[in-house]
């Protein structure tokens, strides 16, 4: 329950943490977003840019998809900064605790990417190897490569969230048995 509700004296430590989350999850997101709307404009033009539509500014469209990276992902560096920070914090060794929390980020990002990448391999072999013919209903409003590119998108952009939290979980194990393996060197 400690790792949900905090003790007030690590809050002040832990809000630093939280919003570098948000900052890295958010700069994910971003580059994530470009990369995506050139495999397919299409994804945006007629399925992000709907979701996101109270945050159309009228801007130019590349600005449009990093505003949408950052909203889509930003809430997943503040979650994963939760309880990365929140399992640290409760030693008083604060240079190690930062480096463990900043190891766990690059642990979620590599995993985020590794799952979006693994992700775009799955949607090219099913839908050029395998040549499906639907996606989630988007066939009846594209057809043929263009259906094909958005399908792809959209697979690598599901796979990128459970590529996060698998990295979270790993994250989170992997700096436990850290944690443990530092209690028995000082109990030696």
């Amino acid at each position: 329950m400690n790792w949900i509700v905090p003790r007030v004296r690590n809050v002040r430590r832990i809000l630093p943490y939280l919003l570098y989350g948000v900052l890295l999850g958010g700069l994910y997101g971003m580059l994530h977003d470009q990369i995506s709307y050139t495999i397919s404009r299409e994804y945006f033009t007629d399925f992000k840019f709907h979701q996101f539509r109270y945050a159309d500014f009228h801007l130019p469209e590349r600005l449009y998809v990093s505003i949408i990276g950052f909203l889509a992902t930003w809430w997943v560096g503040l979650f994963s900064g939760w309880f990365l920070a929140r399992m640290r914090f409760n030693s008083d060794d604060l240079q190690t605790a930062r480096r463990d929390i900043l190891q766990g980020f690059a642990i979620i990002a590599c995993c985020a990417m590794g799952a979006g990448i693994l992700g775009g391999v799955a949607g090219y072999l099913n839908y050029y190897v395998f040549d499906a013919q639907e996606f989630l209903g988007f066939e009846k409003q594209f057809s043929g490569t263009t259906l094909k590119r958005f399908a792809i998108v959209g697979t690598i952009h599901n796979s990128g969230y459970v590529g996060g939290l698998a990295g979270l979980i790993v994250a989170v194990f992997l700096l436990k048995r850290k944690m443990k393996q530092r209690l028995s060197d000082v109990d030696m």
